[in-house]
C-alpha cells in the first residue's frame, strides 16, 4: 500500500468523528464502539476475542465440510456438505448482483500474458511469482490469478456505446494463486472462484454508481452480521473522487463506520478502494469489496463512441468456502457468533427429534411442508437413544435449528431450539413466516445434496 497521508473516521451518516496520522488512529478507533469486533481487531488484534486460524480448518473438516485429505498442500477438496454452502451463497448473491443489474461473461482459465499492457497490468504479480505458468506457449500462457486479464485481453482497442453505460458484468472466474510457503490456509486457497463484477461507467457517473454498488455490498454484509463490520476506503490523494464529500458519501453508502485512509500515490490501479471487514475471531476477512479504476481503460486503449476513456469499477461479491465459511466457523470458535451454520447454508436447516416411536407421525407431519417449502428438513428416528445424546450430536454438527417432538406437539406446534444457545421464543408459525423470505433466498437453482460420506471410520 503506499505512504498514508493522513486517516478520518466517519460515522454511518457521514459525520468526522476523527481525523488524524495514521499512527494515532488505532486508539481513536478502540473508543468509538467497543461492541464492534472488527473495530477492535483493527485497532488492536482483539486479543480477547482470538481463535487460531488452525482451529477453523480443523473445525471445518471436523464438520465434513472440506477436507485436504489427498490434496495438493494449499488445495482443499468441498465434500457435499461444503457444497450446500457454497451453492447458498452463490443463491444468496444472485439477489445482490439483480441489484447491479449484471450481465454474465465467462472468461477462460487462461490469459496470454506477453503483450505490454498485460504485462503492466500484471507485474506485480509476476514479480511476486503469484502466477503459474503454463508450459506451452513459451511461458506467455498462464492460469488466471482473476478475471481482469481477460477481460482486458477481450476488451482491448474496443469502443464502448456511451448510451449503453453503465454496463455491468459479471465473471464468476475459476483462479490459480501462486501463494508462497506458508501463506496457504482455509481463506487462502490456490484454487478457488472468484465472483468478479465489473462496471463500466461513463467518468460522469461512477461516483454514482459506485455508491450504489457499496451499498449494495453493504446490504449484503449486513444481512450475515448485522453491522459488526468496518468499511475501509482507501483513496489516492489528488484523483478525482478524493474528496471530503466524496468519503462521506461512501460512510452513508456504507452504513455503519468507515475509515478513509488517504495514500500520497496509487498503490496499483485503483484510485478509490473500499473493503468491507469482518471479524473472523483471528484476523479481519474482506467479505466485499469495490474498486474504483481509471487506469486500465487507457492502458488498453479502450474508450466510448463520443471519444472519452470510460472508468471501470471492479467487485467481488461474497465468496462462500474462502470468506463465509471462515467467518461463521471463527466467529463461533472465538465466541463472536453462535457454534451454528447458519440456516440458510446448512446441510440440514431444520431437524424433528420424535422421543418415541409414537410421535415419528407427527414429526413427518410437521416437516411435509417444509420440504414442499424446499427447506432442507429431517427426521431423526434414533428415538431409542437419550434425547440429551442426539441434541448433543447436533451441537457438535453446528446445527442450527432443531423441534424436539413428544406428547404436547402431538396436539400442539412445537418450539423450535437454536443449536447454540437457548431456544426460540417465538411462535412456531411467526417464526416460521419470518425465517423462510431468507431460506427461500440461499435456496440453491437446483436441488443440491448427497447421502452421508460412507466412511466406515468418519468422526
Amino acid at each position: 500500500m503506499g505512504q498514508v497521508v493522513d486517516v478520518q473516521i466517519l460515522d454511518g451518516s457521514g459525520n468526522v468523528l476523527w481525523r488524524g496520522p495514521e499512527s494515532d488512529y488505532p486508539a481513536a478507533l478502540g473508543a468509538i464502539d467497543p461492541d464492534n469486533s472488527a473495530l477492535r481487531m483493527l485497532a488492536d488484534g482483539d486479543p480477547e476475542h482470538r481463535c487460531a486460524r488452525d482451529d477453523v480448518m480443523r473445525t471445518a473438516e471436523t464438520l465434513q465440510l472440506v477436507s485436504r485429505r489427498g490434496t495438493p498442500r494449499g488445495f482443499l477438496t468441498t465434500l457435499p456438505r461444503g457444497a450446500v454452502l457454497e451453492a447458498g451463497v452463490e443463491a444468496f448473491n444472485a439477489q445482490h448482483l439483480a441489484g447491479l443489474e449484471i450481465n454474465t461473461v465467462h472468461f477462460p482459465l487462461v490469459f496470454d500474458g506477453s503483450s505490454e499492457p498485460m504485462r503492466e497490468l500484471t507485474s506485480q504479480y509476476s514479480e511476486q511469482s503469484r502466477m503459474f505458468e503454463l508450459a506451452e506457449g513459451d511461458g506467455k500462457l498462464k492460469l488466471a490469478y482473476a478475471a481482469d486479464p481477460n477481460l482486458f485481453s477481450w476488451l482491448k482497442d474496443s469502443v464502448l456505446e456511451r448510451a449503453r453505460l453503465p454496463y455491468a458484468m459479471y465473471s464468476p472466474q475459476p483462479v490459480f494463486r501462486r501463494f508462497k510457503s506458508g501463506e496457504t490456509n482455509i481463506q487462502r486457497r490456490r484454487q478457488f472462484t472468484v465472483p468478479d463484477v465489473h462496471i463500466w461507467c461513463h467518468p460522469d457517473d461512477v461516483a454514482e454508481r459506485y455508491l450504489h454498488a457499496l451499498q449494495q455490498a453493504a446490504d449484503a454484509t449486513a444481512y450475515w452480521f448485522q453491522h459488526d463490520y468496518v468499511h475501509v476506503l482507501d483513496s489516492v490523494a489528488g484523483t478525482s473522487h478524493d474528496t471530503d464529500d466524496f468519503h462521506r458519501q461512501c460512510a452513508k453508502a456504507a452504513g455503519g463506520i468507515t475509515v478513509v485512509r488517504r495514500l500520497a500515490a496509487h498503490p496499483k490501479y485503483y484510485a478509490q478502494k473500499t473493503g468491507i471487514l469482518v471479524s473472523s475471531g483471528y484476523d479481519l476477512v474482506m467479505l466485499q469489496n469495490l474498486q474504483l479504476d481509471e487506469v486500465n481503460a487507457p492502458r488498453f486503449n479502450i474508450r466510448t463512441d463520443t471519444g472519452e476513456h470510460p472508468s471501470l469499477i471492479h467487485a467481488c461479491v461474497a465468496m462462500g468456502g474462502s470468506r463465509l465459511l471462515p467467518l461463521v466457523i471463527g466467529r463461533g470458535l472465538a465466541g463472536l457468533g453462535p457454534q451454528v451454520i447458519p440456516a440458510e447454508l446448512a446441510w440440514n436447516q431444520v431437524v424433528f427429534l420424535p422421543l418415541a416411536e409414537k410421535h415419528v407421525g407427527r414429526a413427518y407431519e410437521l416437516a411435509g411442508p417444509l420440504w414442499i417449502d424446499g427447506v432442507r428438513t429431517a427426521v431423526d428416528l434414533e428415538f431409542k437413544r437419550p434425547i440429551g445424546a442426539r441434541i448433543g450430536r447436533l451441537r457438535r454438527e453446528w446445527q442450527p435449528l432443531y423441534c424436539v417432538v413428544g406428547d404436547r406437539e402431538l396436539n400442539e406446534q412445537p418450539r423450535f431450539q437454536a443449536g447454540s444457545g437457548p431456544g426460540v421464543n417465538q411462535d412456531y408459525q411467526d417464526f416460521l413466516a419470518e425465517q423462510l423470505p431468507g431460506w427461500l433466498r440461499c435456496r440453491p437453482a437446483t436441488p443440491v445434496g448427497a447421502a452421508p460420506l460412507p466412511f466406515a471410520n468418519a468422526s
